[in-house]
């Protein structure tokens, strides 16, 4: 279950309710560890249970927005999260005393989790309406295009009759030919004026379709990447980890996956504030950039303050001398903020691809060398063992 009563727990007057309500809530009592009717507490735990599911779910898949960051939503919601189900302040990182269910802000709940979907439904009809509009802009081009060639045609057409008419009303040839002159110089006129206005159009409409292809590359661009450090988010790990596999296996080409870890960031949570937290994820983001420059190696935020960095054409003994590249580039970098005193460290595993292995295997044995670097004392790279483990092939104290 997601929390227990506490015995220092006081409850706040219960609203006014209806009375068989009422009833059933002193026979229940008011905490799921202190309910006396068995279905009233079962029933309790399952409200709890789904609420906390429900905001775990949408903490878990947050919404990149303008004004409000993906991490913040997730940052936001769990704290709700933790003030719904366990009682806990909602504005408070460490912790303080619960409160009793009548005493929890269902209110500001609703507030929150009402706004976010707001915000997520603006986002999306400003981003439809965008695209709605290029949409239309290239349509109507065509439409004109389509209209210069449907007017030049009517207008040869009775050129052509005028010519026609001319032949067949009179014998006199010298008539026959100012009409036949008259009536091709027109359509002459005609065809110039429809290659002209034609070639307008048409640099109109590529001038469309060139705004639409930007507007769609900053779209896919925004969606891969990772507002608060500006390399791959999780998406863009996810698709580019997929087609290294299947480029190393085409190509019979070394490729090496990094899961790199920061050291004591709940520590810096915790003591200095998210902010300070940030500012570190941010500070390991830019020593990445400095050390893999290569146009075709892929650096992502997996997920909090993990990141993870695939390198084709690169055997394990090479990548792990760029890991301990990074380690020192992430040393030499001053503090994330005024208010911490010491450098950021970082822990890292390496894992080279196998043959015929899946993704899920080879982000498992990174893993695992990653998780085995950060439990050593002196924290530093460690390669991952074919099929799985770790070699404890290089340790750099970090701090």
């Amino acid at each position: 279950m997601f929390f227990r009563k506490k015995e220092h727990e006081t409850h706040a007057p219960a609203p006014a309710v209806p009375s068989h309500v009422s009833a059933h809530m002193e026979a229940a009592g008011g905490e799921r560890g202190d309910l006396r009717a068995p279905d009233g507490a079962r029933d309790a735990g399952l409200l709890l249970d789904a609420l906390g599911g429900v905001l775990s779910a949408l903490a878990h898949h947050p919404v990149d927005l303008p004004h409000r960051p993906a991490e913040t939503t997730t940052r936001e919601l769990t704290a709700w999260h933790r003030h719904a189900t366990l009682g806990l302040p909602v504005h408070s990182d460490d912790g303080g005393s619960s409160v009793g269910i009548p005493g929890r802000d269902w209110g500001g709940l609703v507030r929150t989790v009402t706004d976010l979907r707001r915000d997520e439904q603006q986002s999306v009809d400003s981003l439809v309406s965008e695209l709605r509009t290029a949409l239309w802009a290239c349509v109507a081009a065509v439409h004109e295009a389509v209209r210069i060639d449907d007017t030049a045609d009517v207008q040869t057409g009775a050129n052509l009759a005028l010519v026609k008419k001319a032949v067949g009303s009179t014998s006199q040839m010298s008539l026959i030919k100012d009409e036949v002159l008259g009536a091709l110089t027109e359509i002459d006129r005609t065809l110039r004026e429809r290659k002209d206005e034609q070639a307008r159009q048409y640099r109109a409409l590529a001038t469309s379709l060139d705004s639409l292809g930007r507007q769609l590359e900053e779209a896919q661009k925004e969606s891969t990447t990772d507002p608060l450090t500006g390399v791959g988010n999780r998406k863009h790990f996810d698709l580019m980890s997929q087609r290294a596999i299947q480029m190393a296996s085409l190509g019979r080409t070394p490729v090496s996956l990094l899961m790199i870890d920061l050291n004591k960031l709940k520590f810096i949570n915790d003591s200095y504030g998210h902010t300070a937290g940030d500012a570190a994820i941010v500070t390991v983001a830019q020593a990445l950039k400095l050390v893999f420059l290569r146009q075709s190696d892929t650096v992502c935020r997996y997920g909090g303050d993990e990141f993870a960095v695939i390198l084709p054409n690169c055997e394990m003994l090479a990548a792990q001398t760029l890991a301990r590249r990074l380690l020192d580039q992430i040393k030499a970098l001053p503090a994330p903020t005024q208010s911490i005193e010491f450098a950021v460290g970082a822990s890292v595993g390496i894992a080279q691809l196998e043959m015929g292995e899946n993704l899920e295997g080879w982000i498992a044995r990174a893993d695992q060398a990653m998780y085995q670097a950060k439990r050593s004392a002196l924290g530093g790279v460690m390669l991952a063992n074919s099929g799985g483990g770790a070699a404890a092939v290089s340790h750099r104290r970090t701090a």
